[in-house]
């Protein structure tokens, strides 16, 4: 949990001391919920800061909320394009490519909206970002949860362990091109740290310069975020 009030409901997901992140039958339903997670939790930060924020803040919340619409389009890419597919040949994963489409449409005005006001093309209003994360938040959050059940250990245990890692292999490769400045740093600044001291599983030398580093290039966005630099919860305080 975070200081701020959480509007939509975060998964319920136990992270074993010294979790091995590598065992990716056992684990791959825990960091997939804990990066569904990042994702509720940017959603209750959106939609608890966007008529609280101030007018001088405007252009670095409208940074936050486009930082966390790329993310979730390049997870979804990643899962369509790489994870599903290699499930498909156990299990039907069809199901959550079709519910990426319910809530798509409310996702695409969302970030048209942002772009037209990162734009100056359009006035920002708070209000105005309530109703559109309103018109598609609610499905989202149900897929994020859905999905977990597809995942589970029983699942994974289906599949030969080597190409379960391949393909693995290959979404880790996928993830490791998002932009350390924006997408990476969302991700740290949205996971409690509490629960999950040691994810995301990237090498520390990685870790420490997305902390120290890139964070200072759009520093400004994570004021916004649920969980400072170093770690622990914060809010933001017009």
């Amino acid at each position: 949990m975070s200081t701020v009030q959480e509007k939509y409901p975060l998964i319920p997901v136990t992270v074993p001391p010294n979790c091995d992140f590598q065992d990716h039958v056992a684990t791959f339903a825990i960091e997939m919920s804990l990066i569904h997670n990042v994702f509720i939790r940017g959603l209750n930060s959106m939609w608890h800061n966007a008529p609280r924020v101030k007018s001088e803040h405007e252009a670095s919340f409208v940074g936050y909320c486009l930082s966390w619409v790329w993310l979730m389009h390049d997870h979804h890419e990643g899962e369509e394009t790489i994870i599903f597919p290699f499930l498909e040949t156990k299990f039907p994963m069809q199901h959550n490519v079709d519910a990426h489409h319910e809530f798509l449409d409310g996702l695409n005005n969302f970030e048209a909206y942002m772009k037209r006001v990162q734009n100056k093309e359009e006035a920002y209003d708070g209000a105005k970002v309530r109703t559109l994360l309103d018109s598609f938040a609610d499905v989202l959050v149900k897929h994020l949860q859905d999905e977990i059940e597809t995942l589970t250990p029983d699942h994974m245990k289906e599949y030969d362990v080597n190409e379960l890692n391949a393909m693995l292999k290959v979404h880790t490769d996928h993830i490791q091109t998002l932009s350390w400045v924006t997408s990476l740093s969302f991700v740290l600044h949205h996971n409690d740290t509490r629960i999950a001291p040691n994810w995301p599983p990237i090498p520390t030398p990685i870790m420490w310069t997305i902390r120290n580093v890139a964070y200072w290039r759009h520093s400004d966005y994570w004021m916004f975020a649920p969980f400072s630099r170093p770690g622990p919860p914060q809010e933001y305080n017009p």
